[in-house]
């Protein structure tokens, strides 16, 4: 029997299983998953991203990468990246509202990072490493599907074509 992490949810190894060329139907709950994997295992199409059996399984018992914060804490992560965001459309200004040392933006932003798959994270982010305050530059993390979906809407939006209309037609200019 295989010990799976209490982290992967029943739409995650749904998700793993499908991108193997399994198909999981979604009635089921997640402990009759559990109990089909060696199946789903044995019927299992490896690709470029999990190799074997052995790198499956190593999936499966780590934690998932994907990042769920609970209501409290996420809570938290919006007001600390909202307080940067307003910190820096002030101009890299200290105040009360905000804040008193550059080094508590610096902290606030290390904390948020680690939770890149919010936008409003990332806008934190940003502004903050274009502030000439920045101790360093903070990158923030995301999961890899969060980057597969930025990266497909950068592309929907590279394809757009802009162009003008012209019409045919009286036109009436009146000058005072």
């Amino acid at each position: 029997m295989i010990i799976i992490d209490k982290s992967h949810s029943k739409l995650d190894l749904i998700e793993i299983f499908d991108s193997l060329s399994v198909y999981i139907p979604r009635r089921l709950i997640k402990q009759e998953i559990i109990g089909n994997i060696p199946e789903y295992i044995s019927n299992a199409k490896y690709n470029y991203k999990v190799k074997d059996v052995s790198e499956l399984i190593d999936i499966l018992k780590s934690k998932t990468k994907k990042q769920r914060p609970n209501l409290k804490l996420k809570n938290l992560i919006m007001l600390k990246a909202k307080k940067v965001v307003k910190y820096c459309d002030d101009n890299y200004k200290l105040s009360d509202s905000t804040y008193l040392y550059h080094e508590d933006v610096y902290h606030d932003v290390m904390f948020i990072a680690s939770y890149g798959d919010i936008s409003t994270v990332r806008k934190a982010c940003n502004l903050y490493n274009a502030s000439p305050f920045c101790i360093n530059h903070i990158n923030p993390i995301l999961s890899d599907d969060k980057v597969k979906e930025i990266s497909n809407k950068r592309i929907i939006k590279k394809n757009k074509v802009f162009g003008l209309k012209s019409k045919k037609g009286k036109v009436i200019l009146t000058f005072n």
